[in-house]
């Protein structure tokens, strides 16, 4: 008896956890791409201008390296937004080829396509205000005079 009551319960178990896990997939296929990668703290260039020479070579040599690995998950992320927007782009196609289109489903497919063109035009702004921001410091560094400017834009 409590064999048969056991072998019972591990198989509603097994059948929980396949569902949990395919409740799981199918929120996770909603938002393929998670959230977009955050941007770096970088230093201001007030932060430039007060440092010593040297903690401001290394403060802008450090926010160069957070902003180029940044700039690669990025690069990651929208790789990730293009490729649902391209799928979801032939899905809408397909189904409006259907004899009886799903409008539901089709208005579905295109909010998402919607989202995700959205999040890439958030991730380039975010993008270039960082990078924008990192110039400001760039900036700062070589018009300090007790610097090394040898990584400075020639005049």
């Amino acid at each position: 008896m409590f064999n048969r009551g056991s072998r019972m319960l591990n198989r509603y178990g097994f059948v929980l956890a396949i569902l949990i896990a395919s409740a799981g997939s199918a929120a996770a296929q909603d938002n393929m791409c998670s959230d977009p990668p955050v941007a770096p703290a970088i230093p201001t260039a007030a932060d430039i201008n007060k440092d010593t020479p040297q903690a401001a070579a290394e403060a802008k040599h450090q926010a160069f390296l957070d902003i180029k690995n940044w700039q690669g998950s990025l690069k990651s992320y929208r790789d990730c937004l293009d490729a649902s927007i391209t799928t979801n782009t032939r899905l809408v196609a397909e189904a409006q080829q259907n004899s009886k289109p799903d409008k539901d489903k089709i208005a579905k497919l295109q909010q998402q396509i919607d989202a995700a063109n959205h999040a890439h035009d958030i991730s380039v702004d975010d993008e270039e205000r960082t990078v924008n921001e990192f110039n400001a410091v760039r900036t700062a560094y070589c018009l300090r005079n007790d610097v090394d400017r040898a990584s400075c834009p020639k005049t």
